[in-house]
């Protein structure tokens, strides 16, 4: 085992925590005041770009109501340099951007730890995230949040590897030269030379631009920031007198870096004339050492802020879009009236209208087919069966308890099969729908909460553009009532910039979707006052979120493999639509440039039957192969000259082991054109943060075409809850879990592969465990897979060690046990019998479990039945023990002459070697 440091926490002299210390405890009472009390600490001189644990101990009252809460307190981290200055990272890995701190984790309430902690109230807590570069220090606060009285937090202590050069020392790699997953891949290191970026601004309004700055040299340094005006020609426009000009450089602005971080807020009224400002960030000096971080944040002038234009008596869309035009008006007084048709009917231009390269629709066409969700009045959305829609809903709807139901209905998605398939008449039913929950939902007020969450609002703003355009193509069209839909737009359009451009959905599919939203309506809305705005904002925040969701040789922020192919579909569908737009070419590039890697890295993992692997968020009840046969040949034909894609999609016969540490994914399988296949794939992706799912080294098993071992699957969308918990936790998964201790945020690597005759073994490092666990998992399978084997191996500093892992069957398979040493698993005819086998340790026993419920910390044996809820199926676990290193597994033979070959396998010489 490599060297742990212990480094322990430093009282900040104000702030409301207490501090006891008995017998050399340190305690930290926090109250229950909701998310203004808490206790502020200090963990000082970190080694940075490695991981590190918080660990300590939280002791709750006895009366405590918030037992089932996940989010029972939270973590608030801040992190920073040397000389105490606060970074601004966009991300970092174990951790979630956050508003009341810079970023946080949750700690669950008492029901999520074993049954015995309610005899003394205390549980043992651990957080790992990453320490990126240049952070030194942080600073830590432990903040009240669902708890209904107060709680104590007891010995906290940050945990980290010791960095030398010992062999045990060396093998963990950070997050950043894994798989490019790096916090500061997306800042600029800023020289004489300016880096330009565009903004679409609205004439004679303010704009600011936000942003941090990083001096990583050792003395005080300085940036500027050039600006540039221009006019819809591109042409220079003169710029505002109060900024300074050089014969060097035009208008700049200074910023001073006298820190190791420097905040800044550029404030620019632009001329009259300008439609767009460009700035031109550089140093003063080549020796300087300064970064920019990026995206930055913008917003308009108060003026134009949804708050302050719905702080008057304006309770539907088109008193909203009133206020805004009169806003718009130079020289208008506050209470000055004037005509809104005019304005409106500018928008309703539908030759623009058309250009908008709506997305939602297009990208349903590539993910679904031509299947409808709305028939004779029976709507079905999701998993859920059909329901009578009623011919006026009050938008309160709610006929299945579901959260995920609910964000569909209120998106108003499934209102397209009225057009697509009801002609003129639909589109007058679509659109009298659409009115109707305009009318009903005035913003700030609407009828059902889910309605205003921003995926919700996301999709109903392109409905709604589909609409107008769809109003093209007939004769008689409901001008009043488009006027409404167009006025809706635009209050969208305010939402979603706002949403956009203060960064809080960082390298998630939600910014993406959000950007594609706004990009839509600042296109189809071209006449309107603040498309260019609105256009600058949206190209950005895709720039950003492609890069790092989509990045290269097929890396991935994304965890879901069904997220990444939804990621692919837009960004295809992007590239097709925006080549006539010139200010979309860096995005254009960025995509030839990712999209064919990430593409040939999903198809080389689809199973032979057509299915990615549900790791991470996977909604069911989609045909991943039909969906890319669909996707290719409407957006990806030009892709298909690439020979590596090509033979991927060729999908050749017989036995294959693809590993690619880059989408942090191995599969192994034997493809016949016949039911018999057969598929092993496992995950190694980067879990970054506390609403993903804690799976490294889980994985998937099929043999002669029977899906064994499966994964519990689940969506964000569809579940709440403590069934949420249970999706995401380790024990839903086909993982090793070390003396209880489930799985943080960590990453797994590829410690070495061995292609033998008619076998491979691969070996798999992880940190998922925290730093007082060192971590390797063997996968040995026969090229046929009529055997697989899987090791674990864990080293602690502890005297005794031990471990329970689990297989998760599907459903449809029984299982039992027939012996201390022999479980068999049935599927009609099929067998599969699982051996324990032990290295170092003694094997502890099988236990098979099946919907077992308990407290919300130890449910067991279910999945995901794709509606919100859970359905009951077999986990077979087993363990061993040992001292401090304890190592063995399982095989899983499906013939007595599989598992003979696979024994052979395990004891020739090359993989004795490995296990060594």
């Amino acid at each position: 085992m490599a060297d742990v440091r212990q480094i322990l926490p430093t009282l900040r002299e104000r702030g409301d925590e207490a501090l006891q210390d008995e017998a050399g405890t340190q305690r930290f009472d926090v109250s229950n005041q909701n998310r203004w009390s808490r206790a502020n600490l200090d963990f000082r001189d970190l080694s940075h770009d490695t991981w590190c644990e918080l660990t300590f101990q939280i002791r709750w009252h006895p009366e405590e109501r918030s037992r089932a809460a996940h989010d029972f307190a939270v973590i608030g981290i801040d992190f920073l340099t040397e000389d105490g200055s606060s970074i601004d990272f966009a991300y970092v890995p174990g951790l979630t951007r956050a508003q009341v701190d810079p970023y946080n984790c949750y700690i669950a309430g008492p029901d999520y730890y074993d049954a015995s902690s309610d005899q003394t109230h205390t549980a043992k807590v651990h957080c790992t995230f990453l320490i990126p570069s240049p952070a030194k220090h942080i600073s830590a606060s432990f903040r009240s949040w669902r708890n209904s009285h107060p709680f104590t937090i007891i010995d906290p202590k940050l945990l980290q590897v010791a960095q030398n050069a010992s062999d045990d020392a060396q093998a963990e790699p950070t997050a950043s030269h894994l798989n490019a997953n790096d916090p500061r891949r997306s800042w600029i290191r800023l020289k004489t030379e300016p880096t330009w970026l565009t903004y679409g601004v609205v004439p004679a309004t303010t704009i600011f631009v936000r942003g941090q700055l990083i001096n990583q040299g050792s003395g005080a340094e300085g940036a500027l920031v050039r600006v540039i005006f221009r006019n819809t020609n591109g042409e220079i426009v003169a710029s505002p007198d109060e900024l300074p000009t050089s014969p060097l450089v035009g208008s700049y602005i200074d910023i001073p870096v006298n820190r190791q971080t420097r905040r800044f807020t550029l404030e620019l009224t632009p001329p009259s004339q300008a439609a767009t400002v460009e700035l031109g960030f550089q140093v003063w000096r080549d020796e300087a050492a300064i970064s920019l971080m990026t995206p930055l944040e913008t917003s308009l002038g108060d003026d134009l802020l949804l708050e302050s234009i719905l702080s008057g008596e304006h309770s539907d869309a088109m008193g909203f879009a009133d206020e805004v035009f009169r806003r718009l008006q130079p020289g208008s007084s506050s209470r000055a009236k004037i005509d809104v048709t005019s304005p409106i009917d500018s928008l309703l231009d539908y030759q623009i209208l058309a250009e908008a390269p709506i997305i939602h629709d297009r990208l349903q066409a590539v993910q679904r087919g031509q299947s409808a969700t709305l028939v004779e009045s029976q709507l079905t959305l999701g998993s859920f069966q059909a329901w009578p829609l009623p011919s006026t809903p009050d938008w309160t709807e709610d006929p299945y308890q579901s959260p995920a139901w609910r964000l569909e209905y209120q998106s108003l998605s499934w209102l397209l099969d009225l057009v697509r398939d009801q002609g003129e008449s639909g589109l007058q039913k679509a659109t009298d729908f659409a009115v109707s929950w305009s009318l009903s939902n005035p913003w700030g007020q609407p009828k059902d909460p889910l309605s205003a969450y921003p995926a919700s609002v996301a999709i109903r703003t392109e409905v709604l553009l589909r609409l107008l355009v769809a109003a093209r193509s007939f004769k008689k069209r409901p001008a009043d009532k488009l006027r409404v839909l167009i006025a809706e737009v635009v209050q969208h359009g305010f939402a979603l910039a706002e949403i956009l451009s203060q960064n809080i959905f960082l390298h998630s599919i939600l910014q993406v979707r959000i950007a594609c939203a706004l990009l839509s309506t600042s296109i189809g809305l071209r006449n309107f006052a603040l498309s260019s705005y609105w256009r600058s904002v949206a190209l950005a925040q895709l720039q950003n979120g492609f890069d790092h969701l989509l990045g290269p040789h097929g890396s991935s922020n994304e965890q879901s493999q069904y997220y990444r192919l939804e990621l692919v579909s837009i960004g295809m569908i992007l590239a097709q639509n925006l080549k006539d737009h010139r200010e979309a070419e860096d995005l254009r590039q960025l995509l030839d440039t990712r999209l064919k890697d990430s593409l040939k890295a999903l198809v080389a993992v689809t199973d032979p039957n057509g299915m990615l692997t549900p790791f991470g968020d996977t909604p069911r009840d989609l045909h991943h192969a039909s969906w890319l046969r669909r996707l290719i040949s409407g957006y990806g034909r030009h892709l298909l000259s690439d020979r590596e894609l090509a033979g991927e999609l060729a999908y050749p016969l017989g036995s294959r082991l693809h590993i690619s540490e880059h989408a942090g994914l191995i599969a192994i399988r034997n493809y016949a054109q016949k039911p018999a296949w057969s598929y092993l794939c496992a995950s190694l992706t980067e879990q970054r943060h506390d609403n993903g799912h804690y799976d490294c080294t889980s994985f998937v098993y099929s043999a002669r075409g029977v899906r064994w071992i499966t994964d519990s699957g689940g969506s964000g969308l569809m579940e709440a809850g403590p069934v949420r918990q249970y999706l995401h936790s380790s024990r839903a998964h086909n993982v090793a879990i070390p003396d209880s201790r489930e799985q943080s945020a960590g990453l797994g690597w590829i410690e070495e592969t061995l292609s033998l005759d008619n076998a491979y073994a691969v070996q798999v490092g992880t940190n998922v465990h925290g730093a007082c666990y060192k971590h390797s998992r063997v996968f040995v399978s026969l090229d046929d897979m009529n055997g697989i084997a899987i090791l674990d191996r864990f080293r602690s500093s502890k005297s005794t060690t031990g471990f329970e892992a689990n297989l998760h069957f599907d459903d449809n398979i029984a299982v039992a046990l027939a012996n201390s040493h022999l479980s068999i698993a049935f599927h009609k005819r099929d067998r599969l019998r699982v051996i324990p086998h032990s290295i170092a340790g003694n094997f502890t026993g099988f236990k098979v479990q099946n919907g077992h419920t308990g407290r919300a910390g130890s449910m067991q044996g279910y999945l995901s039945n794709g509606t919100g809820s859970l359905k009951p199926a077999n986990v077979l676990s087993y363990g061993f023990t040992g001292a401090s290193e304890v190592y063995g597994g399982v095989i899983l033979a499906i013939t007595e002459e599989g598992l003979k070959r696979l024994m052979n396998v395990i004891a020739s010489q090359q993989v004795q070697r490995l296990l060594v």
